[in-house]
């Protein structure tokens, strides 16, 4: 806000200096009454010569012409309305100095938005955030919305939060309340199946798989909902259904997305195991593609807002040195931040690692903040951790990749896990 102020004030000072000097410096008045009357006269005169020479005077009616237009010069001349000096203007040059910085400022309060600028400058000053400030802004949110229960937006807001934290039954209440303030919204069924999902092993039976079926019923086409349907047929063992959802999900989905290329390898495997016969196992339900279960994550909404500038989106690979390095059950935090700025993540995803490559998209739906989103920045960085914890904080020996920074809207990045964090 003070750099703001101060253009401002370069802004009013330069309008000053081009106005005062006129008011304040002596001239003469050089367009006088006396001044002008000559001028005139010498053109009567002239025209009466012009007339003259072509016969429309006659040489008595000439002078008496010139003989009046002497006369009244004379008195002009007489009566001293030649030019003269015009002195300073002090008074309104000072009027001037203090009303016209004045009545901006008064304006601009009144019309404008003195915060305006508030938020941007907040992200700037937050240098680093820590996990803890994170749940307490997170908690905070909750709070906030015990008494405005019916925000529908806020309740979003805090299921992804949660989501993003690992928080995964907290994030099923608040799927659930914002389902009920937008009844029949696929989006929020669709991501409500999935943290319900996580919340029971990862298996989608039961009610995950009633809501994606609910979410399918309201939009055919609905991406996370069809690669959701699909992972509940792998579940169980119907391969030729599996089959059949992801390839409604292929011809929807952009040719240049990067889901594309996971989408079709979990069908290649979804007909490997097809041809390799059916039979119920003692393993029993099958957990859908890793690359599914991801992929299952991005919405036909946020592939559009990778066009707008409001997303990322890309592929995370494990490099072949480290892939040896995960273990059943680790964790992979895809996140995105800005370069500059901020280090609180803009968006982040979290999944189950299993060394395969993985797509992403990170948008503007996954900020924790509305002051922190990917479209508020012009660089971001987009980076992957790979923890056994499955803690969000950075933890020695986490496997590490990221990227290099760039702008909201950039697609098909390709991220690579090469480094263990010390």
């Amino acid at each position: 806000m003070t750099v703001f102020w101060i253009v401002a004030a370069l802004f009013l000072l330069g309008a000053l200096l081009l106005m005062l000097p006129a008011l304040l410096v002596p001239r003469s008045d050089s367009l006088g009454a006396g001044s002008a009357s000559l001028a005139v006269y010498r053109d009567q005169l002239r025209e009466a010569r012009a007339d003259l020479a072509a016969g429309w005077l006659s040489p008595e009616r000439f002078a008496q012409v010139r003989s009046e237009v002497e006369r009244r010069a004379l008195e002009d001349i007489d009566a001293g309305v030649a030019a003269r000096p015009v002195g300073p203007s002090r008074r309104t040059a000072l009027a001037l100095a203090l009303l016209l910085p004045l009545a901006s400022v008064l304006t601009y309060l009144q019309l404008g938005d003195p915060q305006a600028l508030a938020p941007a400058l907040a992200v700037t000053n937050r240098h680093s955030v820590t996990p803890e400030q994170i749940q307490r802004m997170v908690a905070a949110l909750a709070e906030r919305l015990k008494g405005t229960p019916d925000d529908a937006e806020g309740w979003l807001n805090l299921a992804r939060s949660y989501t993003a934290l690992g928080r995964y039954r907290d994030a099923a209440t608040a799927f659930r309340r914002a389902s009920e303030l937008l009844p029949g919204n696929a989006h929020v069924l669709a991501d409500l199946a999935d943290v319900l999902a996580m919340t029971q092993n990862k298996r989608l039976a039961g009610e995950p798989a009633r809501l994606v079926q609910q979410a399918l019923d309201i939009d055919p086409r609905h991406v996370k909902a069809l690669s959701l349907a699909g992972s509940v047929a792998f579940e169980a063992r119907d391969y030729p259904a599996a089959r059949s959802h992801w390839q409604r999900l292929v011809a929807v989905l952009p040719a240049d997305s990067p889901m594309l290329r996971s989408v079709q390898g979990s069908i290649a495997e979804a007909n490997r195991l097809e041809a390799g016969g059916q039979a119920a196992t003692a393993e029993g339900p099958r957990p859908a593609p890793a690359s599914v279960r991801v992929a299952a994550t991005t919405t036909d909404a946020a592939a559009a807002a990778a066009a707008t500038g409001s997303a990322v989106s890309g592929e995370v690979v494990v490099s072949p040195e480290l892939s040896a390095r995960i273990a059943p059950g680790d964790t992979v935090f895809v996140f995105a931040r800005a370069a500059q700025g901020p280090r609180m993540p803009l968006a982040i995803l979290r999944h189950p690692a299993d060394g395969k490559p993985m797509t992403f998209t990170l948008d503007d739906a996954m900020a924790m903040t509305p002051e922190l989103k990917l479209s508020n920045f012009p660089l971001v960085v987009v980076g992957a951790r790979i923890s056994r914890s499955g803690n969000a904080t950075p933890q020695p020996g986490d496997l590490v990749g990221q990227g290099d920074p760039v702008r909201p809207g950039t697609l098909g990045l390709r991220i690579v896990i090469d480094r263990v964090q010390p």
